[in-house]
């Protein structure tokens, strides 16, 4: 049986090593955290400026430089301070993927989950009374004599003045109030500002027959909150302003009369 010449065993050594190498850098690697689905920083998303590339050295002369490995000579442009990755030795390695470039006008769709519930009771009892007793026994006149002149008058009988006022008034308020807005709507980035955090906004108007709906919405969201499919939620925008403005016959309905109004704003008792 013939012996294996020394190229194969040299061959062989360099493929069990490369793959010994594989194993305990997949072993000993950190686990990444996942990268954000989109950004707003043009480098990360591989857009950035393009540097040449490096110039190829032939094998064989990486063979003689690494002092007759092989294994050596095909990591030696892939790694980095010695150290390797699965990236630059493995052939089955996939690299992860880029995060998609958000821009200004581009669109996001906001998931709209919006409850509130508050209850408020209120009553009033006010007391006021008023009294005023006074008596004028002495004042002052004017009179002429070669000019104005100034002189005291005491009346025969002092003036005397009194005055008395009470008032009551009491009332009672009670208001619950129970909302529940749920939908979906397409913003555009108004805005991306420095630090990357987007500045969303959205309008959508419906008209049925007699009946119009306006929602109008503000809003700013970091770029590592807007998941893969392209979404956000409600709850995770800061400073979120959502107007949900109705016309129509219902509207009409379960408004109250300018009349009512007037006096509710008048107020007399």
């Amino acid at each position: 049986m013939p012996k294996p010449s020394r190229i194969m065993m040299g061959t062989i050594s360099a493929a069990a090593a490369l793959t010994l190498a594989v194993a305990t850098i997949a072993q000993v690697a950190p686990s990444e955290k996942p990268s954000s689905a989109y950004t707003t920083n043009p480098d990360t998303a591989g857009l950035g400026p393009i540097s040449p590339p490096a110039p190829v050295v032939p094998i064989g002369v990486m063979v003689q430089h690494t002092g007759g490995s092989l294994l050596r000579a095909e990591t030696a442009g892939h790694s980095e301070n010695g150290a390797l990755t699965p990236e630059t030795v493995s052939y089955y390695s996939v690299p992860p993927a880029k995060p998609k470039l958000l821009r200004k006008h581009d669109l996001v769709t906001i998931v709209i989950r919006e409850n509130s519930q508050f209850a408020t009771n209120g009553t009033t009892d006010l007391k006021r009374s008023n009294d005023l007793d006074a008596i004028i026994d002495s004042y002052v006149t004017l009179g002429w004599q070669k000019g104005p002149t100034l002189g005291e008058h005491l009346p025969v009988t002092p003036i005397e003045l009194k005055t008395s006022g009470q008032r009551d008034f009491k009332g009672d308020a009670a208001l619950e109030r129970d909302d529940s807005y749920t939908g979906r709507i397409t913003a555009e980035v108004f805005d991306v500002k420095p630090n990357g955090t987007l500045v969303l906004q959205a309008t959508e108007n419906i008209k049925t027959d007699d009946e119009e709906q306006k929602v109008t919405l503000i809003g700013t969201c970091r770029v590592e909150d807007i998941t893969a499919d392209n979404t956000v939620l409600s709850n995770q925008l800061y400073d979120l302003s959502l107007n949900k403005q109705h016309k129509g016959a219902v509207k009409d309905t379960t408004n109250r009369g300018w009349f009512e109004r007037f006096f509710d704003w008048l107020n007399p008792f």
